[in-house]
Formats: C-alpha cells, structure tokens, sequence
C-alpha cells in the first residue's frame, strides 16, 4: 500500500480502537463523482458495520460546509482526486475541522480492509452441548478466540457429533451477552454465525480460523456448507430452531456385537446370496450412533467319507469394526464343494458351541444371525430324520440355551427349504426367508440393532 492509505488505514484502525456500545464514526470520500458518506458502528457481537445515512440526510448535509460538520461530524475526509464537484469544493475552501487525507483508493475498500485486521471486543465461542451425569443435555459454549484475537487466529479439538436431523449438525459461532451483573456461564448466547454439516456420527477433530470478525472457517469435519446468508433476523430464527430441538436427554446406548453365522455349503449362488444379505445387515447396524463390533463364523458340513477332509468351522473376522467384517464376509466364496460332501446336514451346532464358549468373553451386548437352511448334525444317531451325528456328540439346544443367558437376540436368515427345529430357536426374535425379498430395517429393528433416536443439532464437547 502507499503511504496515503496506510495513513487512512491507522485513522481507521484508530477510529475502530474507539468505538464502543452504541457509538458510531463518519468518514467522507470525496471524489470526481461525488460524495460517498459511511457511518461504522459495531454491532450486538462488537463486529464493525459499515452504514450509508438516508438519502435525505445526506443531501441535506452536503448543502453547507456547517450543515455537513455538524451533521455528519466526519472523523476524517478522503479525498480520491484532484478536481472536486464546486458542492465538494465548497466544503473544504475554509480549513476544515478534520484531517483531510489525499488517497487514490476508494473509501468503502478501506474500510473493510481495516475490518478486516481489527481485534475482537468480545471473544467467540462454539455453541456445544454436555451430557449430564443423569443423561441430561445441556447446551453450552466452549472457547474459540478469545478478546483481541486477529485475523489468522486458529484453535483446534475435538467434538462429537451425533445423529442430527435432515439439515445436519450446526456449527454455531457465539458470543455471549455483555451483562457484567451475572456470570458468565449465565449469561445468553448470540448467534454470530451458523453452518450445517450432514457427517457420520463419530468424533472428528475440529479446526476454527478466524478470517475477519463476524467470519470464522472450520475445517477437519466433511460436508461443511456455506455459513447461512440473510439478514441478522434470519440467523437467529435459524438459531432458535435449532436451539428448541435439543431433546432433553441424550442415553448412549451401549455397545453391540454382531455374530454372523452362514452356512458355507449348499452351492456357490447361494453362499453368494446369504453374503449379500448379511453384509446389508451390517450395513444397517452401522447406521447407529451406538459401537458396534461385527464377528463372522463359516461352518459347512462334518465329513462323513474317508475320501473327504474334515473341515472345521472358519472364523473369518472376530470383533472387528464393520468395514473389516464385510470384507472377512466376501472371501468366505473361497469354498469348493467336495462331491462326496454330506448334504443333508451341517455342523452347526459346533459352530454354536464355539460361540457358546467364547461370547462371555467379549464386549458388547450380543446379537447372533444365522445365515443357512441345513439342520445341525445330532449329539447321536437320529432314527426319526436318520442324520449321522456329530463326531464330536455336540447338541446344539444347550449351547444355544448358553449363548441365550447372555442376553443375546436371534434372527435366521434362512434358505426356502430350511430343515430342522434348531431354526426356530436361532430366529426366535427375527426371521426371514432370503428367497424372497427381506425388509433388513425391519429385521435390525426387531434384532436391537437399529436404535431410535432424537436428532441432536449440535456437536458434544469432545
């Protein structure tokens, strides 16, 4: 910049360092083309405003040098060239009262460059929300930038943000009212400015610059849109929306461990389907705000031939986040079929003794979904269904009985032509047949696995 306006720069700079409450400051821009008049008054933030007087102020202060003084009472004159409209000239043939400063730059950029470097006069916080020990919420302010703060000052930490409605989560940029005869912590919260981001329920790390006052810049959470426009009137009409759908409690729901069992056997377009299935299902599951660990157990049939290999039971992913456990789930296609393979039943019930086993062991209420349509192998010779036994004399009924003391519900996603009683048991609390179309929203439902809950507008302190 040239000299003229780093000196027009420090009388605004000096001018903003004054104004407070309700004070305002004029300066005059007197040019080729006229007069240009702007008022600067900080708003209820303390953020500079730049203002033009009525029309009719304005000509009626610019038809005498005493008029134009005393009405006005400019801190100070730009003048932006050398030969003036004889109005314009008149005004300053006496020495005027104030400083006259000889400037090419127009005046209303000056002035917003000089808004642009001012300190905060009251800090700004981020409107967040606490949980209360009884589950309670309440709405509160953590710090962003605090009194003095200049353009280029960042703060970083963590929020959590929870499942919002349609609009997202809101990132409202506050201060609080200026009431020294309360606390601080009482006093009300003012919406300087308001964005939404529609994210993924989950903690992120937030990022805040302050690019000018009444403008701040988040980064570190996907999706943010532009800061809301319109009119003060609106912002807060948007503000007060958000702040009345706060619901009044918040109950973390604890974590869920989902065990998908699938059959491997029975062909390649089947296992294919059952997969597709469960990984929808977990998909479903994953759309909670609750945590959520995913475990996927193969199991095919015993072997009943000598000419064919025992196979035991295959655990793909144990407790394992929901992306990792999909993928477990597709590499299960693997499997060749034996062609002496035993076909009329699978082992099952190991598979529910492995589990049985292992499940008391692990975080996490437990929801188990069986994916498949053979029957377990018998503890022993069945002469009513004429099933060879399990080697191992394993029945299922009691290891399901076991896994069901855990407080674990059961869905079966079973083939057309299931057989056996055991799957009345695995889908006590949801079955469907994967022949035919599954609404899996439902089956997450009636499983536990898709909780309901009041949006929330607003990030958590982190």
């Amino acid at each position: 910049m040239s000299g003229a306006e780093d000196e027009v720069l420090s009388a605004l700079s000096g001018a903003l360092a004054g104004l407070a409450g309700g004070d305002r400051f004029t300066a005059a821009e007197f040019g080729r083309d006229g007069a240009v008049i702007v008022r600067v008054y900080r708003d209820e933030h303390g953020t500079p405003q730049p203002e033009e007087p009525r029309p009719e102020t304005r000509a009626a202060a610019l038809r005498s040098a005493a008029a134009f003084y005393r009405d006005l009472g400019p801190a100070f004159i730009v003048r932006t060239a050398d030969a003036l409209p004889d109005q314009l000239s008149r005004l300053l043939d006496d020495p005027p009262p104030v400083p006259v400063y000889h400037c090419r730059t127009p005046l209303k950029e000056l002035i917003k460059a000089a808004i642009r470097t001012s300190p905060l006069v009251l800090g700004y916080e981020l409107a967040v929300l606490t949980r209360q020990p009884d589950g309670r919420v309440e709405l509160t302010s953590r710090p962003l930038f605090p009194v003095g703060a200049e353009t280029g000052h960042e703060v970083s930490f963590p929020v959590r943000c929870e499942a919002a409605h349609g609009d997202g989560t809101a990132f409202a940029v506050v201060t609080r009212e200026p009431r020294p005869d309360i606390p601080p912590r009482d006093r009300n919260l003012r919406p300087v400015q308001l964005q939404q981001a529609v994210v993924t329920p989950g903690s992120y790390q937030l990022t805040a610059r302050l690019d000018r006052p009444g403008r701040v810049t988040f980064h570190g959470v996907p999706g943010l849109l532009d800061p809301l426009p319109g009119p003060a009137a609106a912002l807060r009409a948007a503000w007060e929306q958000r702040r009345l759908s706060i619901p009044e409690r918040v109950d973390r729901a604890g974590p869920v461990h989902l065990v998908c069992l699938i059959e491997l056997s029975g062909g390649d377009e089947r296992l294919r389907g059952r997969i597709e299935w469960l990984a929808k299902l977990i998909s479903e599951a994953e759309s909670t705000t609750r945590r959520l660990f995913v475990s996927v157990l193969g199991y095919g049939p015993h072997s009943v031939a000598w000419s064919v290999d025992e196979e035991p039971y295959r655990l793909a992913a144990w407790l394992s986040p929901g992306q990792v456990a999909e993928q477990a789930l597709r590499g299960l296609v693997d499997r060749v079929a034996h062609e002496h393979e035993y076909l009329e039943a699978a082992q099952l019930e190991c598979a529910l003794e492995g589990l049985a086993r292992n499940l008391p062991d692990c975080p996490g209420r437990p929801v188990l979904v069986t994916a498949g349509g053979r029957p377990p192998h018998p503890p022993g010779m069945d002469t009513e269904t004429g099933l060879i036994p399990c080697p191992d004399r394993v029945d299922w009924a009691p290891q399901v009985d076991r896994i069901s003391s855990l407080g674990t519900t059961f869905g079966a996603l079973r083939d057309q032509r299931y057989r056996g009683l055991s799957w009345q048991a695995l889908g006590r609390d949801a079955t469907a047949t994967v022949d035919d179309a599954v609404d899996l929203a439902d089956f997450a439902a009636r499983l536990g696995l898709r909780e309901t809950a009041r949006p929330v507008p607003f990030p958590f302190a982190g």
